[in-house]
């Protein structure tokens, strides 16, 4: 790719079976701007039914059969796409997008985590929204029963409340609700037929972190009856922030509590340092990269936000306090 080249976008789409993941994927395929674009169904077991229900096209559409994407497939995920890349050059064509249908039944992180550690993924792709479809009818019943439920809605950048015609108004509000606690960031849309307007879902590169972070700590405040495992903390001061220390804290983060951590990102505010920083990770894969200088009349604040499974909010608070020199240590129970 040559210098000032755009990488090519990435989206994926994923959420529970039978949420309308293939409807949007169809509208998608509809839009003008969804030209030279590859498509790439995962459906879970020896035969591909999705792949059936897409329409016809111009696009190209790869089916991975015989896996989940998300874990022993995720290899063949990197090789089609190389070697998509390698016939697109010797035919002298141009793939402008990618997008990826994940089962129902797939944890997104594996596949987010593909296009942040490969070398040529990362160098020629550029996650571009991972996009979740619910289903307003039963999602109540699948957050409580299935954990990859819970995970796909805590990875999305954009949530669909899809076949809002199917419930009350004070269902979708518990919905909402309950959703936000789960991830303050999400940008949220209700729907009937996953009907929402495509330019709030393609080239928009909410999954990278733009200039101007959105965190919205007042959805934090909202109670509810339910005992999701999934949880999310909103961190600010304006105070600055010790490096040493930082490096200290995600070092612990990353290695003891990866696993936990779905995604996490944020502004820093270094002391020292006249740009801001900004970082996010993936469960144990972590980055961080310097930002624009501060304004000269910009509040210089940290925001940090942390969305992840049995999280201890203490714990983390603790560890922030830490980096901002009020504790001197920052372990559970030290």
């Amino acid at each position: 790719m040559s210098e000032g080249m755009n990488k090519i976008p990435v989206t994926i789409l994923t959420g529970f079976l039978g949420a309308g993941k293939t409807t949007l994927l169809n509208r998608m395929l509809r839009d003008v701007r969804s030209n030279n674009t590859a498509v790439i169904i995962n459906e879970f077991g020896e035969t591909g039914i999705d792949g059936k229900f897409v329409e016809q096209t111009k696009e190209e559409i790869i089916e991975i059969n015989n896996g989940c994407i998300c874990c022993n497939v995720r290899g063949d995920l990197i090789k089609i796409l190389k070697d998509m890349l390698v016939r697109v050059h010797k035919e002298g064509t141009e793939l402008k997008r990618v997008i990826i249908e994940t089962t129902g039944l797939a944890n997104p992180a594996p596949v987010i985590q593909t296009f942040l550690m490969d070398d040529v993924m990362r160098h020629w792709f550029q996650l571009d929204c991972v996009c979740t479809v619910t289903d307003a009818l039963h999602l109540d019943r699948q957050l409580h029963e299935h954990a990859v439920a819970r995970e796909q809605i805590a990875f999305a950048d954009k949530i669909i409340i899809n076949k809002q015609d199917l419930v009350s108004e004070e269902n979708l509000l518990e919905l909402q609700t309950r959703i936000q606690k789960m991830n303050p960031e999400a940008e949220l849309f209700f729907a009937q037929d996953s009907k929402v307007p495509l330019y709030k879902l393609l080239d928009v590169f909410s999954f990278s972190l733009d200039q101007k972070l959105s965190v919205r700590p007042d959805m934090l405040e909202h109670h509810h009856h339910h005992h999701d495992d999934v949880q999310a903390f909103v961190l600010k001061d304006e105070r600055p922030i010790d490096p040493e220390r930082l490096n200290i804290w995600f070092s612990y983060l990353v290695q003891v509590k990866g696993e936990s951590l779905f995604r996490y990102k944020g502004i820093l505010h270094v002391n020292g340092q006249s740009r801001r920083v900004l970082f996010q990770g993936v469960h144990m894969l972590f980055a961080s990269t310097a930002d624009r200088r501060w304004g000269q009349d910009e509040i210089r604040q940290n925001e940090l936000v942390f969305i992840g499974r049995d999280l201890d909010e203490a714990e983390l608070r603790a560890g922030f306090a830490f980096c901002l020199g009020d504790k001197d240590k920052f372990l559970a129970g030290a």
